[in-house]
Formats: C-alpha cells, structure tokens, sequence
C-alpha cells in the first residue's frame, strides 16, 4: 500500500508545483495583456508603504529564506537523489537547516504577533471583500479596497496556515530523527513504529511541497506587484515612506509579510 501512496504523492507533488508555475505564466500574461505591468513598471504605480520597515524582521526574513532554500533542496535530494553520492552531505544540511527554520521561525512568529497582533485579526468585512480580491488577481476587477495592511488571504495564509503547517512539519522531521520516541503511539495503528514512519515521512514530504508551491505564488506576487519592495526589504534600495496609501491599483501583497 505505501508504495502505491508514494507513486500518487509524487504525481500530486508534480501538479502541485504546475499549479504554481502555472500561476506564475497566468500572472505575467495577465499583467502584460491588462496593461499593468506597464503602469507599474514604466508608471512606477507601485503601492505606498505607512512605515520603514526594521532591521530584526529583515535579518530573520533572511535567515529564513536561506534555511528555506536549503531544506527544499536537501529535502528534494533525498527523495528524488540527482546525483550520486550526496546523501551524506545532504542529510546533515537537511538537519542542520531544520533547527535554524525552526527557531528562527519560532522567533519571527512571535516578533509578528507581539509588534503586529492587532494587524492579524480577520473582520467580517474582510472575509466579504474576499472575491474582491480574487477577482483583482484573476484580472475579472482593475483594483479591490484596501481594508488592512494585510488582506485577509495573507493574514489566513501566514498567520494560521503557515504557523500550523509547521508545526506539523517540524514534528514529522523530528519524528524521522527519533521514530521510537515521537512515534511510538503511532505503530500499534498502522503495524509497528517503521510504518508510522513511513507515513510521516510522506506527511513531511507532502507539506514540503505545500511550502514550495506557496513560496512560489509568494514570490510571483511580491515581483509582480510591488517588485520595489524586494529591494528594499534586503537594503538594496532606500525605502520611500508616504502617509496614505496609492489610490490607484491598491494592494497588499508585499515581499516582507512572507514570515508571517
């Protein structure tokens, strides 16, 4: 049976991430047909940012994209090895990636919730304006209200979905590392801790995936709509402040909330 599991996960695996290419060839062609990215790249009609945006959330931004990169490819290598014999090399990179993404998100989840706990919280409002915002990144409307600093797919994607998967996929990875401790309760329902997992080790690879289709959308939408912000969020760029959001185009898909 787990092999016949583990032949679907990979065909799911595989349309996940066209799901996510698929968006990205949506989105450019979207853009280029709607006039949009002339008017943001050429009318510089880039959103407007309340406030400069500081060091620690950028140094822990950081920290987590390079653990990220590190953990999909390690992870990649040990289910798919492209090479030969890189298994010693990318098991421990594997490992040593999962504490750093793990505590460095522990701590950038807490810096958001303590400094921004407020921004995270979801209105009735939001939830209506919803289709609005679909609409907006599906090119049915030009532009949808600007409710939060945050909307609210943001809030539910990096406030609840993020945080939840993680704790999922730290405790599968960990469960790997220490299979008759974290999966002892386990064996008894699936025939013994080997099973179990063999299970969690598809439950692990299975919200990798999640994560890298995710991150892909993420960074699709943080280039095409407010590709400024990629620059100065790293500091290769001065960041500009304005006071009141653009009136025109508005939208809330910016490179920083990415950790949220």
């Amino acid at each position: 049976m787990l092999a016949k599991v583990n032949i679907w996960v990979d065909i799911i695996a595989t349309v996940m991430v066209a799901i996510a290419l698929g968006f990205w060839g949506f989105q450019i062609v979207g853009n280029f047909v709607t006039g949009r990215f002339r008017r943001k790249f050429v009318g510089k009609e880039w959103p407007h940012h309340e406030e400069i945006v500081p060091p620690l959330p950028k140094i822990l931004h950081g920290i987590h994209v390079a653990s990220m990169i590190a953990l999909g490819v390690s992870g990649l290598y040990l289910r798919y090895p492209f090479f030969a014999g890189g298994r010693e090399i990318m098991k421990p990179i594997h490992f040593v990636a999962m504490y750093i993404v793990v505590i460095n998100f522990a701590l950038r989840l807490y810096y958001a919730y303590a400094r921004d706990a407020k921004e995270f919280k979801i209105s009735l409002r939001e939830v209506l304006n919803m289709p609005k915002v679909l609409f907006y990144y599906s090119f049915i409307k030009k532009s949808y209200p600007h409710l939060a600093k945050y909307n609210v797919m943001q809030k539910m994607t990096y406030g609840v979905m993020f945080p939840s998967l993680m704790v999922i996929q730290a405790y599968t990875g960990f469960a790997l590392m220490w299979p008759a401790v974290l999966l002892g309760w386990a064996g008894p329902y699936v025939g013994g801790v080997a099973s179990a997992a063999a299970w969690a080790r598809i439950v692990h690879f299975m919200v990798a995936i999640t994560f890298i289709m995710f991150t892909l959308i993420h960074v699709c939408l943080s280039f095409i709509e407010d590709f400024p912000a990629l620059f100065t969020f790293f500091g290769l760029a001065r960041q500009e402040v304005h006071a009141e959001h653009a009136a025109s185009e508005v939208t809330t898909s910016h490179a920083e909330p990415s950790t949220k």
